[in-house]
């Protein structure tokens, strides 16, 4: 069932939101599915003072597609990469938004280590003893 601010596949919107293709029909090369780059580059925004750590699932859509409810997504958890996204105005500087990430947010360390139990400012810190540390860095890495 279509609603009324469903369509199709529009190419222009993957720069103006922000989109990937995701998934295409194999006979009539259709596409068929989206995915969040924001969510793919940094993962989805804690939320100050939230019971819920931050989701670390990237967000698709399957057609038809709802770009009211994708900009909904951008707005409520993207909200402060999606405002730096939108005060670009050329399609290059929204292309190169994403690949001046280091490590997206999938391969970092974060996705397995949250630190939505910590306060925004602090950081993580490990303690590793330094028997593990001379192991890893000595016997391992420079045996001859």
């Amino acid at each position: 069932m279509s609603g009324k601010h469903s369509s199709g596949y529009v190419k222009d919107n993957d720069v103006r939101y922000g989109l990937k293709v995701a998934y295409c029909d194999p006979k009539s090369s259709k596409v068929t599915g989206l995915q969040c780059r924001f969510c793919i580059a940094f993962g989805w925004e804690e939320k100050v003072g939230s019971k819920r750590k931050a989701m670390t699932t990237i967000q698709g859509w399957s057609h038809p597609f709802h770009y009211d409810n994708i900009e909904n997504h951008l707005r409520n958890q993207h909200s402060s990469q999606w405002a730096l996204y939108q005060a670009l105005k050329s399609s290059s500087e929204r292309a190169s938004f994403f690949d001046d990430v280091l490590v997206a947010f999938k391969n970092s360390i974060k996705t397995h280590f949250p630190s939505s139990s910590l306060g925004a400012q602090q950081q993580i810190v490990y303690d590793i003893e330094k028997d593990i540390v001379d192991t890893i860095m000595g016997d391992m890495m420079f045996n001859p």
